[in-house]
């Protein structure tokens, strides 16, 4: 794990008249650093597409971005910090191809509002670990074509 200094925010991604910061621009900064998944945090308010707030995205890409401006309303410091593993768990799991899962208890569940995350456990249930057992099982197209 490397963990870099801040980084300015892309101007594009202020959107003036919501007092929020457009998701995506983040992603694409993040994108871009070359890492194979790369998390992002950030105490910005986010929002993306026709979704009026978000406590992260992430890409298919690696990259993913976790807001902590929601994540803190109501919270201690221990609440705090179990949301803040939570949201990053669930897009960290969205890098490496999951979906979002019907268990409730699941970190792949969405959260809608703060009570989802509150309720969801930080680790993946058994059929999202079996997925991800299957997905690394998988040989990948470029391993296929140079077996060693």
């Amino acid at each position: 794990m490397h963990v870099d200094a801040p980084v300015p925010l892309p101007g594009d991604a202020y959107a003036p008249t919501r007092g929020q910061h457009r998701a995506e621009p983040l992603l694409a900064l993040l994108s871009g650093h070359g890492a194979r998944h790369v998390l992002g945090i950030t105490h910005r308010d986010l929002f993306s597409a026709d979704l009026n707030f978000v406590f992260g995205i992430a890409s298919r890409s690696g990259a993913c971005v976790v807001s902590t401006a929601r994540l803190l309303f109501g919270a201690n410091d221990e609440l705090f910090r179990a949301r803040l593993l939570k949201e990053a768990v669930h897009e960290l799991g969205h890098t490496l191809g999951l979906d979002h899962c019907s268990d409730p208890r699941c970190v792949m569940h969405f959260s809608n509002k703060l009570a989802d995350t509150d309720v969801k456990g930080d680790a993946y249930c058994d059929r999202c670990v079996a997925r991800l057992e299957a997905r690394r099982r998988r040989p990948s197209a470029r391993s296929a074509r140079n077996p060693r």
